[in-house]
């Protein structure tokens, strides 16, 4: 049995490779130039008889340069402190930074990806990829007072899936139609209008005679049996 589940775990990653092929494929190539280059970092330090043993490295730190991305995140008051140590379950949809894709604010954020069935289309989730829809941001991202999230096209926070947002009430769907009335065809006679009907019983309707003598307002409040 665990062979078994070995093969179809395999499997299942298999269909996950193939799909990630391009992806696979680039980081097996950079992997070996990011090793080389953290290499490099430690070489200048490697033969050097002092206490510090470590990489060579000379940092300048930039404050909010560029300021960080708040556009996309659930609101100040719904975000969690560091001190809380429980895990609730996390909000449903996505949560990212919703700036225009030429934005320098995250600019290796998820919107940024490019598809893996279209590599020439950006899109941060895969539902938008599989769809002729295109990135629509909440807004520019330089929003120094207000909402964040602030926009004018209707979106929401988190983002669903089409079809899936609970905030939207769903379609109700049509009823069924009502059954038609019962249609039946049967002879009469035209000289008094007289027939009889699917049920067996004889009917008279003189709507149906030749002649109307004799026939009164009063003819159309009683049916003539």
């Amino acid at each position: 049995p665990a062979l078994t589940v070995l093969l179809a775990n395999m499997v299942s990653l298999g269909e996950i490779a193939v799909v990630y092929r391009h992806d696979i494929e680039q980081l097996l190539v950079l992997f070996p130039q990011g090793t080389a280059l953290m290499s490099a970092i430690a070489v200048a330090d490697a033969d050097l008889k002092t206490p510090y043993r470590g990489i060579y490295l000379d940092f300048k730190l930039n404050m909010n340069l560029p300021p960080p991305c708040n556009t996309g995140f659930l609101p100040v008051k719904q975000q969690r402190v560091p001190t809380e140590v429980d895990y609730p379950e996390r909000p449903a949809g996505e949560l990212y930074c919703r700036v225009p894709q030429d934005s320098d604010l995250n600019v290796r954020g998820v919107r940024n990806i490019p598809c893996e069935n279209n590599p020439a289309k950006r899109s941060p989730t895969v539902e938008l990829c599989e769809s002729n829809e295109q990135y629509v941001p909440l807004n520019d991202g330089y929003i120094w007072k207000g909402d964040p999230n602030a926009t004018l096209t209707g979106q929401g926070v988190p983002q669903y899936a089409p079809g899936t947002d609970p905030r939207q009430r769903p379609s109700a769907a049509p009823g069924p139609a009502p059954p038609a009335p019962p249609v039946a065809v049967v002879p009469y006679d035209p000289a008094t209008g007289g027939y009889v009907g699917p049920d067996g019983k004889p009917y008279t309707d003189s709507d149906l005679a030749a002649t109307t003598k004799g026939k009164t307002w009063q003819s159309m409040l009683t049916q003539n049996n």
